[in-house]
């Protein structure tokens, strides 16, 4: 749905009751489950849960009524992609979706979303992905992302035998009592940012603590053009008050199968959830760094990894010389989400070399 007007909240409502009603998990009976990943003998496959758009509208509507809220879009499309479906390669082009969804009192959120313009559902599947992914921001459906997808039997249509059982913390009586998924049950908390336009610090105003600030990738730094001099890197590990150092290039446990899946999966703390899951997906079509089998793929997903990590920590450091209206301007000029939705390199790049162009010279400045 869409509106010319903000909408207003209505007198005599709780913001951070309705907050806690948002995060609430969908009942089990409108969880679905989708196949990702199968085994070679395709018997066995990997499923994601996940709720139809109706149950975010329904949720929306329940907590704020259809006049509470409103969904705004915006398409786009890129054309003369080259890929590879079914083994043919073909020409094609992509549909990328912007939801901008805003609630009473509470403010604006947007999502994206993409698909291949030569699915017959791409302009569908877009659309909903845009749409929930500006929900999670508000902490609907936000739970989904804390699942740890699970194995099941398959059919001959290579579907779930039988549906995954929830886990508890899952159940929304069981989440009104007080679960959590693993890690939500900590006593510690993230130290807020003292600067709100900081891209991965401090809280993400729907309840949920945001991810945590970014650490430094020490190693022989950027050139300047995004790319890495020299082979050695290190990662600083956020929370484990060490530096683990990692040869990916040569020796060490850097070059082995099981090492470079350690070393990727330490720098999902440092990029985000989301943006490590979309390199995952772009460069491996895999969502786990050991189902990825090629060992040069693994190389070049750390390597993009560890340059995002780079980019993200320049990001950090230079909305700190920046004013925040000069920051959100810019954003608006290129067309760029805000920064804990980026999601992809050349998104990246653009906005940091935009803002280091805007910041101008500075004698601090070194990725």
């Amino acid at each position: 749905m869409s509106s010319d007007s903000t909408p207003s909240l209505p007198q005599g409502l709780d913001i951070r009751k309705l907050l806690a009603e948002l995060e609430i998990p969908f009942p089990p009976d409108q969880v679905l489950w989708r196949v990702t990943n199968t085994s070679n003998d395709k018997k066995r496959g990997q499923v994601v849960a996940y709720a139809d758009p109706r149950a975010y509208t329904d949720r929306l509507n329940a907590l704020f009524s259809p006049q509470g809220w409103t969904g705004e879009y915006r398409v786009e499309t890129m054309n003369n992609i080259t890929r590879v479906k079914k083994g043919e390669t073909i020409v094609t082009g992509k549909v990328l979706v912007t939801c901008t969804v805003t609630i009473a009192g509470l403010g604006s959120h947007s999502g994206t979303g993409e698909e291949w313009a030569d699915d017959d559902n791409g302009f569908t599947a877009a659309d909903a992905q845009a749409f929930k992914r500006a929900c999670s921001q508000f902490g609907l459906g936000r739970y989904f992302y804390d699942f740890n997808p699970p194995w099941v039997d398959l059919d001959q249509h290579r579907q779930p035998l039988r549906t995954p059982a929830l886990p508890a913390w899952a159940i929304p009586e069981k989440w009104r009592t007080g679960m959590r998924p693993p890690g939500k049950n900590a006593n510690t908390k993230a130290p807020a940012s003292s600067n709100s336009a900081s891209p991965r610090g401090g809280s993400n105003g729907n309840g949920h603590a945001a991810t945590p600030q970014l650490h430094r990738a020490i190693g022989n730094g950027a050139n300047g053009n995004g790319r890495t001099n020299g082979s050695s890197t290190s990662t600083n590990v956020p929370g484990k008050g060490h530096t683990t150092n990692e040869n990916t290039q040569g020796g060490g446990n850097g070059t082995s199968g099981d090492g470079l899946d350690a070393c990727i999966l330490r720098m999902e703390k440092a990029v985000g959830a989301r943006f490590y899951r979309n390199i995952l997906r772009e460069y491996g079509r895999v969502n786990q760094p050991k189902l990825i089998r090629d060992l040069a793929v693994k190389q070049k997903v750390l390597r993009v990894l560890e340059s995002a990590a780079r980019g993200f920590n320049r990001l950090e450091a230079v909305t700190h010389r920046l004013d925040r209206n000069v920051v959100s301007g810019l954003l608006a000029k290129l067309q760029a989400p805000p920064f804990n939705q980026i999601v992809d390199m050349k998104t990246l790049e653009h906005v940091v070399f935009g803002l280091e162009e805007l910041a101008g010279p500075n004698q601090d400045h070194a990725a």
